[in-house]
């Protein structure tokens, strides 16, 4: 057997140069028979879903009570400006495993599998320095890569109390928790939940945060919701005992975070702060704390889902590749904050709606790339909650009472500005304010830097991103490709003018189907906006000719709003898979659309199907056109009344635990 001291005489690799090829990976952990041991943290996060930072006690909840969580930050870390960057489960996710934006990688269309570069994910650099990685269990990573090879162990049994876990051997180990996700509130009405107040979470008396209105229906969705953050404390206290019973818990570094924001309407899936804000508390143990520069506590630095896969990495000695975006925060290689959050958004269900976001923690800037598509657009699985389904019943009803009911559904800004001092749920919209011009000069600049730095893909089409046989960020890295095209084409939708149109017109007629798209976006921008009142030809053919359903269905709606409406019926008499368009339209109360009996017939043949997605959006835009009672969206009463009782009735088990 060749001892270390001989391999690295005859190697030539000495000292800090052979620590450095373990840690990187370049060697492995065992030399020639020979376990090499060096001392290195474990690294253990807790995961759970659909929470917001406000919704904790330590950040101010004056009901909830979280006080094992509450306990950790005090001892620890707890960050205050902490970002997920995606707004739902799996772009978070896609951004905490690579260390990069989602939309870098077209990794930002919710639960939609696309085809990536290989090799990405962080974890594997982990198990290169001899860490041994766990998940249990949730991977959601928008990837057709093979989301568990990364992992040593990736299944609901997976722990690092696991018997493959050598001895002395560092652990990084990811546990989720499903106590607070939104599937358990989904249950269409309220009937059977249980007394929250028996919990002091009482329903009536909740303080509701000023950006939804007050319907009981919110109050008891919310109640539901908060009965389950405090369910993830306890869970919590089962890693803390576990951890403190195996003499494990002075020697690992534990991050408790949420993967996006709150369940409330305008919250998960949205682009405000109610859905990037996390809660995120570091512990680190004393023997550990010299990793850490900053003091224990309250800590306003911005931090983000980007910086995770970094901060893990320098945490075990590594430095992160030059691939990723992310700022490590913590280890040996924390040297730079950032200045700016990002957010992003690319869909809500089937719709298309690419959102990007920026703040400085007192400013928001958010640019809205296709404008006239409101925030309220159906989610057919968000909107099995009651809250919901009432909050639509109350506007299409008109009983709304105040602003905040109405901005969901009456929203087409494409730039919004808010400041977070004073409006942290941004309800007031100050773009028309002239005495911040030079800050939203300065936010906007920056968020057009950003999507270019990152090479943001969030432009690309649905049947782009479904091409199982082409990787689209290898066609957008070669020679040739215009990247800045497309940028320029979305940006162009926040000041499109009539003077823009020969410009594209011409574009229309392009070979890039992505260019078409934007330059039809524009064409309906300006079209919503009255400036369009004669429909190009080309704009008409494009609508009947191409072979992109995304492409055609924009078209239609842009020439709902010029002089060949007619048409754009036609292709929607004929078009009733693709109802998206359609659902917008409906939602425009001063559009007066009155739709020929043919295409009311078609959807309401599919409303009765009552088979799918297709089926459910039929029926909302039913209930647009105020045909039919909002609680109604469903249909099969029976069932849905049935499914319902049991979420309501059900209280989630803390699972998973470590052994």
């Amino acid at each position: 057997m060749v001892k270390i001291k001989e391999f690295t005489k005859k190697s030539k690799i000495k000292g800090k140069d052979l620590t450095f090829l373990l840690l990187s990976g370049a060697l492995p952990a065992t030399l020639f028979g020979t376990e090499i041991k060096q001392e290195r943290p474990n690294i253990l996060w807790l995961t759970f879903e659909d929470t917001s930072d406000y919704e904790l006690s330590c950040y101010g909840h004056p009901v909830n009570k979280t006080p094992v969580i509450d306990g950790l930050a005090e001892n620890g870390l707890q960050f205050m400006n902490a970002y997920s960057n995606g707004p739902q489960s799996s772009p978070s996710r896609s951004t905490i495993i690579t260390g990069c934006y989602a939309p870098t990688y077209m990794m930002d269309w919710h639960r939609l599998e696309v085809t990536t570069p290989q090799n990405i994910y962080f974890p594997q650099l982990m198990r290169n320095a001899g860490y041994f990685c766990t998940n249990n269990q949730k991977t959601d990573y928008n990837s057709r890569n093979n989301d568990k090879a990364c992992w040593d162990e990736c299944s609901n049994n997976a722990t690092y109390n696991s018997p493959a876990r050598k001895k002395d051997q560092p652990f990084f180990a990811v546990f989720n928790c499903m106590a607070t996700h939104m599937s358990r509130l989904t249950s269409t009405h309220l009937e059977g939940r249980r007394n929250f107040a028996e919990e002091n979470l009482d329903p009536a008396t909740l303080p509701l945060p000023p950006h939804v209105p007050d319907l009981k229906e919110i109050r008891s969705d919310y109640a539901f919701h908060l009965e389950g953050v405090s369910d993830v404390d306890k869970w919590v206290n089962i890693f803390i005992n576990d951890l403190k019973e195996k003499k494990l818990f002075d020697n690992t570094i534990i991050f408790i975070f949420s993967d996006h924001g709150g369940c409330l309407p305008r919250g998960k899936g949205f682009s405000y702060e109610s859905s990037y804000k996390v809660p995120l508390v570091v512990y680190i143990p004393p023997k550990w704390q010299h990793l850490s520069k900053m003091p224990i506590g309250k800590n306003h630095r911005f931090v983000a889902f980007v910086d995770l896969a970094p901060t893990v990495l320098s945490l075990a000695g590594m430095k992160a590749p030059k691939s990723m975006h992310g700022l490590p925060f913590l280890g040996k290689y924390d040297t730079t904050e950032r200045k700016y959050n990002y957010g992003f958004t690319c869909n809500q269900a089937s719709h298309y709606t690419p959102i990007r976001t920026i703040t400085d923690g007192r400013f928001k800037y958010i640019r809205r790339y296709i404008p006239y598509k409101p925030d309220n657009l159906l989610n057919a699985f968000q909107w099995r909650m009651p809250s919901n389904l009432y909050w639509d019943k109350t506007y299409f009803e008109d009983k709304c009472s105040n602003p905040v009911c109405e901005l969901p559904y009456v929203r087409n800004e494409a730039e919004l500005f808010y400041d977070l001092s004073t409006d942290p749920f941004e309800i007031n919209n100050l773009m028309g304010d002239t005495k911040y011009a030079e800050k939203i000069n300065e936010l906007r600049m920056e968020l057009s830097a950003h999507i270019r730095n990152t090479g943001d893909l969030g432009f690309a089409l649905l049947s782009t991103r479904r091409d199982r046989d082409k990787c689209f960020y290898d066609i957008v890295h070669t020679p040739g490709y215009d990247l800045e095209e497309k940028y320029r084409l979305m940006e162009l939708t926040a000041t499109v003018a009539p003077k823009d149109i020969p410009f594209l017109i011409k574009k229309l007629n392009s070979r890039d189907p992505e260019t078409r798209f934007w330059s039809v976006i524009n064409l309906g921008v300006l079209a919503k906006g009255g400036n369009l009142p004669t429909a190009p030809i080309e704009l008409v053919r494009i609508m009947q000719q191409s072979n992109d359903s995304q492409i055609a269905s924009e078209s239609a709606y842009a020439l709902c709003y010029t002089d060949k409406r007619n048409e754009a019926f036609e292709y929607f008499a004929t078009h009733t898979q693709n109802l998206t368009s359609l659902e917008v339209l409906s939602m425009d109360k001063n559009l007066n659309l009155i739709l020929p009996d043919k295409i009311k017939e078609k959807i309401r043949n599919k409303a009765i199907e009552n088979k799918n997605e297709t089926s459910i959006m039929a029926r909302k835009i039913l209930v647009n056109l105020g045909e039919l009672p909002a609680e109604k969206l469903y249909g099969n009463e029976e069932k849905e009344f049935a499914d319902g009782l049991k979420l309501n009735k059900n209280r989630r088990p803390l699972v998973p635990t470590p052994n």
